[in-house]
């Protein structure tokens, strides 16, 4: 007989794929800049949006946790839980280039093409977690969460990273988006800094 812990196992494989995956294409975009780094004009900004993206997947990777315990799990259900990772595996496919040409590449360029595909993608991410967060509660709980119980959930980080993505999808200011990428990135780990996945042992 198939339990809890089992249909944990089960769910987290499928989103550890989906999320492995996103990883394993972000590496190997830096793995093929690394290499031909001769050819590429480098950018401190591109690689901030880049870590800023993995820290995003670390994130979700921590809040599958949220599963443990839960006994049924319907086909919306589903749904709510691998969009975000999924949305996070387009960011992470769009953030780095997938070549470098023999030409040579500008990373800045790159960064300022597609940033805001990147930052849409972030920011959907923010509110597919919503939806996700929602819909967990109620397989917790029974009942549906109101719309302050799912606030309360979200780091007060959240409001000040969505109107920095929005800003950085705007500003085509280089010294802009420097900033935007630092305060993003000292929020991100301010809110994810004592995150931790904790066992409750039986007495």
């Amino acid at each position: 007989m198939a339990t809890s812990l089992d249909l944990f196992a089960y769910l987290a494989a499928f989103v550890s794929v989906i999320l492995a995956l996103a990883v394993s294409d972000w590496l190997q975009s830096l793995h093929r800049l690394l290499r031909a780094r001769t050819r590429v004009r480098w950018s401190v900004v591109a690689i901030l949006a880049a870590l800023l993206v993995f820290l995003a997947i670390v994130e979700e990777f921590f809040d599958l946790w949220r599963l443990v315990g839960v006994e049924r799990f319907t086909y919306v259900d589903l749904l709510a839980l691998i969009l975000p990772p999924i949305v996070l595996s387009l960011a992470a496919m769009t953030v780095l280039p997938d070549e470098v040409p023999q030409e040579g590449l500008d990373l800045a360029d790159h960064y300022m093409d597609n940033r805001r595909i990147v930052y849409l993608l972030l920011a959907l991410w923010v509110f597919s977690i919503f939806l996700k967060l929602s819909d967990m509660h109620q397989l917790v709980s029974g009942k549906p969460a109101s719309i302050f119980e799912l606030l309360a959930k979200f780091p007060w980080q959240t409001v000040p990273i969505l109107l920095l993505f929005a800003f950085m999808a705007w500003s085509k200011n280089v010294r802009v988006q420097l900033f935007g990428l630092v305060v993003s990135l000292i929020l991100v780990n301010s809110a994810m800094i004592y995150r931790s996945l904790d066992v409750v042992r039986g007495s």
